[in-house]
């Protein structure tokens, strides 16, 4: 059976070797990815692919699996299935039995996911290359992106002009986020999208998911495969039979699907990164590669951190570190980092230019300045909205290992409000035991993330994090950093470029592990360190972790006496320059 122009009947005939099929990358790939496509090159019950980040659920629907249809011509019975598809659906000539014993009623989940805030345009690019379909073969005609196109058009229409979000906070839908006209009351675009980074959007699709749903975890990012959903004619249906007179609810809950289209769930998998060069094993890199793109790095970091090769050191430590293992609510292999004295120059903004080469090595990240107003005026927390019942984001609402970078060099004299002073804590209490706490109005809910910070500062941050290490800029390297910014981008060739990224991602996938013959010299040393000037046992785990993340970034699995050494001497370097 040829599984790409399979139907939802047919899949349910022979789901178990249908299944498997996905297995093979091969297949996979040939599935229209919809986060790189648009919905006019594709039909309804298509069978798509959707890479996002699961970011609310809705209330459970019930549906008929199964249910009778009688045929007015011949008056014949017969059984069809509703599993895969909006609802029950039957032809001009049918009708459908709803008193019939065959009937049979299910349940399914509803999951909103977006596509994967903070992924960097790099990413985008790749997967671009690799599964837009072109014009050519487009499986669709233009008569149906006429339809489309016209749907949009109304969509845009009916909604109240967009604002910037950079300055402007998510509200709950009853404060600004709708047209104040009582016979329209449409919510607009953005609040129906619900983004949580500002000035960053994407594409958002309602998955309806019919088992194994308890694998799901909000945040987490998956693969689904499903079939697509955007008949307007069924959506209009589906509508009508949904008992709510909220029209702002069902707005929220049913969107046009040309604005967020439904995919009907038949597999999906969790993904462990979004590195599109690392889809198989011969992707991967050797020892030797390994450490020549380290040292590769190492050079580009110290130059572009003004001839600081001790923060270069960190900062490469920082990009490949994730919390391993939470132990007593204690999340290992944290390693938020800040970078203190940073310099200000007349005509170039060193945090922006540092920033975007980051961005250009990692999959996820997202840059702001800590200015008055961004922290006064933007969400960080996400609420639920009980009158549109849902979960409105904020901007700490990000996968595992989307990196923050917090740019504290823009923080201006002037007063937070109540509202800054909660940003400044939430922000705070991520860092340091990486939850963060949604409210829910009537009590709030603690959620795990995984979300490594980098603090950019001129002196010591006011946020407490992991490492800090005042950098120690050189006097020509201050001179020329206008130059070194360019020589950078030169160094930097795509061949070199791509296997840093795949030594970043790679290097945060390693297995670990402390062979005994190095646990007892870790464990003599500490005793020394205790003797010379009382150690504790934060210096120690410390020690551990970046011990761990040198070993991994050399392509090593298990701590030998060399990277523990090296640990032990970055250290104290850095501990010496905050004493000065």
């Amino acid at each position: 059976m040829d599984i790409f122009s399979c139907t939802p009947e047919m899949w349910i005939e022979d789901e178990d070797n249908l299944s498997k099929l996905l297995e093979d990358h091969k297949v996979m790939d040939k599935i229209p990815l919809l986060n790189v496509n648009e919905l006019h090159h594709l039909k309804d019950t298509t069978l798509v692919r959707f890479r996002g980040m699961v970011q609310d659920m809705h209330s459970p629907e019930y549906y008929l699996e199964k249910f009778e249809i009688i045929n007015l011509t011949t008056s014949e019975k017969s059984v069809k299935s509703g599993k895969y598809h909006d609802g029950a659906v039957s032809s001009e000539d049918e009708t459908i039995d709803f008193n019939s014993d065959k009937n049979v009623t299910a349940e399914r989940e509803t999951y909103v996911v977006i596509s994967v805030p903070g992924i960097n345009d790099w990413v985008q690019v790749i997967e671009e290359e690799k599964y837009k379909i072109s014009s050519d073969t487009s499986v669709t005609n233009k008569q149906a992106k006429r339809s489309h196109e016209e749907m949009e058009t109304d969509d845009i229409d009916k909604e109240k002009p967009s604002t910037s979000t950079e300055d402007v906070p998510k509200k709950s839908c009853t404060e600004n986020s709708i047209d104040t006209n009582p016979k329209t009351q449409t919510l607009s675009k953005e609040y129906i999208l619900n983004f949580p980074l500002p000035t960053r959007t994407g594409k958002a699709c309602h998955l309806k998911v019919y088992r194994d749903t308890s694998e799901l975890k909000l945040n987490d990012v998956y693969e689904f495969v499903g079939f697509l959903a955007i008949d307007p004619i069924t959506e209009a249906m589906y509508q009508e039979s949904c008992e709510t007179d909220n029209k702002m609810e069902m707005e929220v809950l049913h969107p046009p699907s040309s604005l967020v289209p439904r995919i009907h769930c038949v597999s999906f998998k969790k993904l462990k990164h979004n590195n599109p060069l690392l889809n198989t094993k011969e992707d991967e890199l050797d020892v030797n590669r390994i450490n020549f793109i380290r040292k590769e790095l190492l050079i580009v970091l110290t130059q572009l951190l003004l001839g600081d090769e001790l923060a270069a050191e960190y900062l490469i430590c920082h990009l490949i570190s994730e919390i391993y293992l939470r132990r007593d609510l204690m999340p290992l292999g944290k390693f938020s980092l800040n970078l203190s004295n940073v310099p200000m120059f007349e005509n170039l903004d060193f945090a922006v230019e540092l920033y975007k080469f980051i961005e250009n090595f990692i999959p996820k990240s997202h840059y702001l300045p800590m200015t008055l107003e961004n922290m006064n005026d933007l969400c960080f927390i996400p609420k639920k909205d009980y009158e549109c019942n849902r979960l409105t984001s904020g901007i700490l609402q990000l996968s595992p290992n989307t990196h923050l970078v917090l740019d504290e060099t823009k923080l201006r004299a002037g007063k937070l409000n109540s509202a800054g002073v909660n940003s400044v804590k939430a922000i705070a209490r991520a860092v340091k035991n990486q939850k963060v706490t949604y409210d829910f109005n009537y009590y709030p809910l603690e959620f795990d993330c995984d979300i490594p910070f980098l603090i950019l500062s001129e002196g010591k941050s006011l946020i407490n994090v992991d490492v800090h290490v005042v950098l120690k800029p050189e006097k020509i390297c201050l001179e020329t950093f206008a130059e070194i910014i360019v020589a950078a981008r030169h160094f930097l060739k795509p061949e070199l470029l791509n296997d840093i990224r795949k030594f970043l991602t790679l290097a945060r996938l390693a297995k670990y592990e402390i062979s005994e013959n190095v646990e007892e010299l870790v464990q003599n040393e500490f005793v020394n360190m205790r003797q010379r000037g009382g150690a504790t046992a934060d210096d120690l785990h410390s020690l551990l972790v970046l011990a761990r993340l040198l070993c991994i970034s050399e392509g090593k699995s298990k701590l030998d006496e060399e990277c523990w050494k090296k640990a032990c001497k970055l250290e104290e370097q850095r501990k010496a320059r905050i004493t000065r």
